[in-house]
Formats: structure tokens, sequence, C-alpha cells
């Protein structure tokens, strides 16, 4: 028999997302059979089946709640780009920071807008928050698919941008002073901005997993 504790991460997320009548049976019983000889991949693909299960399981029961959920986000990502635009066009527009020292940050500034991207990440891991609170019943296909709801914009953003870069409108931007901005930019709407949004909604879950009664 096993004395070592199943892959932790695995189980931070079954708790998190496991349906809630059923949360600590399914548990239970998976930290049985992982001590009884089962192995950690065997436990993690446990989990993500019961994971997904779970979510196509609230998306037939909750359909609207889950359709609601996804344009709540949607709106949310606009209001915020449009508070991120906002602040790049009265930093960069109205102000020449063309001399601004040092190097390190008006690039921060400039090409990456890290002050801005944080506003952004943040503002995204409150929408899942309040995402997660108003669809309890549901909570694992929200915040799922409110995770997935920044790719509407990526996937364009990448197309137009792969298209800009083979025309050489930015030359020597491609690969050049600027890639690392694209890749950074890139990785934030491909992978930051839902991680942000997952995060929120999980953290809310973390409360209902404290409270008696919400197991």
């Amino acid at each position: 028999m096993k004395t070592a504790a199943p892959p932790r991460v695995s189980t931070w997320l079954l708790e998190r997302l496991a349906p809630g009548h059923k949360r600590e049976f399914l548990i239970g019983d998976l930290h049985e059979q992982y001590h009884e000889g089962r192995s950690a991949w065997w436990y993690r693909r446990q989990v993500l089946t019961t994971i997904a299960n779970t979510v196509a399981a609230d998306i037939s029961a909750h359909t609207l709640l889950a359709v609601r959920a996804f344009v709540l986000v949607c709106a949310a990502f606009l209001l915020l780009s449009s508070i991120y635009g906002a602040l790049h066009q009265a930093l960069f527009i109205h102000r020449d920071l063309a001399p601004l020292r040092p190097e390190l940050l008006r690039q921060a500034l400039v090409y990456y807008g890290v002050p801005f991207e944080i506003v952004m990440c943040l503002g995204l891991a409150m929408t899942g928050w309040t995402i997660a609170r108003l669809h309890r019943d549901c909570r694992a296909a929200v915040v799922l698919l409110s995770a997935l709801a920044p790719l509407l914009w990526a996937v364009p953003w990448a197309r137009g941008t792969g298209r800009l870069l083979e025309a050489g409108l930015w030359p020597g931007w491609g690969w050049g002073s600027f890639r690392w901005a694209l890749l950074f930019h890139a990785a934030l709407l491909f992978v930051g901005y839902p991680l942000s949004i997952l995060i929120g909604g999980l953290w809310h879950a973390r409360r209902d997993t404290d409270v008696p009664g919400l197991r």
C-alpha cells in the first residue's frame, strides 16, 4: 500500500471543480484506490475525466446559464480592453516617451505595456471570481468555458499579426527588437488571460470547500 499523498494539483482541482454533493465521495474513493496501488498517471486521468464529465453534465443541465456566463465574460473582456486602450492612448498619444530612461523602463511601458497588462489580468481574475460566485450550480462549466473566452480575440490577433509580419509592415520588428514583446503579448492572450479567469474562478471555489454544507 502506498503511503505517499496523491498528486496535489489534481486533488486541488478536484476539490474545486467536482460536483459538491459528490465531492467527498469522489475524493475519498480516488485516494483509496491510489493508496491501494494505482499510479499517479491513473489518478490524474481519473480527475480529468471526472472534471470533463462534470462540465458536460453542467452544460447539459444549465445551458442557458453557461451561455450567460460566457457572454458576461466576453462583455467584461471588451470593457477591460477599452480601459486598456484608453490608458494606452492617454499615455502614449499625448506624451513623448521616446527619451524616457532607463531603457528597460521605456520598453516595459512602450513595448510590453506592463502596468496595463497587470490591470487586465487582475480585472479578468475578478471576473472569473464573480462568474464562479454567480453560478455555483454549474461552476465547473462556467469557469472553464469563461477561461476560453479570450481565445475569441487571441486567434484573430495571431492571424492579423502574422499577416503584417509576412507583409513586412513592421521591418525588423518580427524577429528584431520587438520580437520578445510580440511573444509576450501572444503568451498573455493565449495563456495569461485564460489563466487569470481560471485562477479567479478557482479562488472563489476555494472558499466553498471551507464552508460546511457547500462541499
